[in-house]
């Protein structure tokens, strides 16, 4: 009985997914960062210091995961960096008073070098379980983040005002502990599920349907020196990867999707109150946002398996910029609706890029891969609120806006 479970793909869906909602914890930290700034004593800027540094760190856990797959097992890598984090995170619960920066070092750099670590496997496994449905799976098990933000912030806000900073963070680390144990029900799919489907789908949008795996590599650009040879498409390391072009843009195109969530995210309640909205209405504007994230997470590769991944990015693209320029004017209920939309776009992005870097590179190295695509995404989420900082609220949402049209441009040279 217990055998036909852990073969169970879906079993092993829900299990992936139930772990990767405490993957979610970067957006506690809009709860957590107020009450680290009066309790340290420090300022705003020093007390924002660990989210930037788990967003930036995270992509080189994902590369860390990948390679560590290979060593011990996707299992055992997501338990490994599952613990990681909680010790990081209990590490920032325990930080006494003086030394506020064992929270930027506890949380921000070891939990996101161990979420980023077990997160490489919980969106690798599902995939190999799922060859058919790739972009399906892999929006359920990150829809799941996005809806950990919709949770975990009440409840964070709840124990904070209750309990205060170290109690709450000591008990969202517990809770997450005992979530993270769902990774010992996560198993690899044998290669022969893994290798259905493999003709990637950016090949068969480049109409290149013949030849085995070399031509198809000298086709795509790579000469994909550690070719399966059962497989139809190419397994590429991430050296491999990162000597062809397409490497390059893809990670560009997701950097330049993230400037239109993160520079317009922090001006949701502020700015939106200054264009009309009521309290009340700009924070229910917060929640419809994270709403419209969730649904984008998962609507958006779920769609890219039907309508093609490149098609789907051009639409989000299109979508952001659209929304990134109406917010220099907009006001009221328009202006709330345009960031849902824009938040809508990140969770569609940071969902369908997993199963386009899969597609076009193989599965076997996924982790890695994607965590190298993903270089970008950090570097670009640690100079968006520096550019804010130094633009101003108007002209970020000029930057964003131009930002998308870039992206429009990389991910046609994809």
């Amino acid at each position: 009985m217990w055998k036909e479970w852990k073969s169970n793909r879906y079993f092993i869906l829900v299990m992936a997914a139930i772990v990767n909602f405490v993957h979610g914890n970067p957006y506690i930290w809009t709860v957590f960062q107020p009450y680290m700034e009066r309790e340290f004593d420090i300022s705003t800027a020093a007390s924002s210091q660990p989210f930037t540094v788990i967003i930036g760190i995270f992509a080189f856990g994902n590369m860390i995961g990948g390679w560590l797959q290979h060593k011990i097992g996707a299992k055992r890598t997501a338990l490994a960096g599952s613990a990681f984090m909680c010790l990081g995170f209990l590490m920032a619960a325990l930080a006494p008073k003086e030394a506020p920066w064992l929270v930027t070092l506890g949380y921000g750099a070891i939990g996101g070098l161990g979420s980023g670590c077990a997160f490489s496997m919980l969106v690798a496994i599902p995939q190999g379980w799922f060859p058919d449905k790739r972009g399906l799976v892999t929006g359920i098990t990150i829809g799941v983040i996005g809806l950990s933000g919709v949770i975990m912030n009440p409840l964070c806000d709840w124990l904070l005002t209750a309990k205060g900073f170290h109690f709450a963070m000591l008990m969202v680390t517990v809770f997450y502990a005992v979530l993270c144990l769902g990774a010992f029900f996560l198993e690899e799919a044998p290669l022969a599920i893994q290798e259905q489907g493999a003709i990637s789908s950016a090949i068969q949008e480049q109409g290149v349907m013949t030849g085995g795996p070399k031509e198809q590599a000298a086709a795509a650009g790579s000469s994909c020196g550690q070719i399966e040879t059962a497989a139809l498409q190419c397994q590429y390391t991430a050296g491999e990867m990162m000597r062809t072009g397409r490497y390059y843009w893809l990670s560009l195109a997701m950097a330049l999707a993230v400037p239109a969530y993160v520079l317009v995210n922090p001006l949701m309640m502020s700015l939106g109150m200054e264009r009309g909205l009521t309290g009340a209405q700009a924070l229910a504007g917060v929640t419809a946002a994270s709403a419209a994230n969730i649904i984008g997470r998962v609507a958006a590769p779920w769609l890219s398996d039907r309508a093609g991944r490149k098609p789907v990015v051009y639409g989000l693209f299109v979508i952001a910029m659209a929304a990134s320029f109406g917010l220099m004017a907009a006001t009221g209920m328009t202006f709330a609706v345009l960031c849902s939309a824009i938040c809508m776009v990140y969770g569609g992005v940071v969902s369908v890029f997993p199963v386009m870097v899969s597609d076009y590179f193989g599965m076997k190295h996924q982790g890695t891969n994607f965590g190298a695509v993903m270089i970008g995404y950090g570097i670009a989420s640690i100079l968006c609120p520096l550019i804010l900082a130094a633009a101003g609220q108007e002209k970020a949402l000029l930057i964003a806006g131009v930002c998308c049209v870039a992206g429009l441009f990389a991910t046609r040279r994809i």
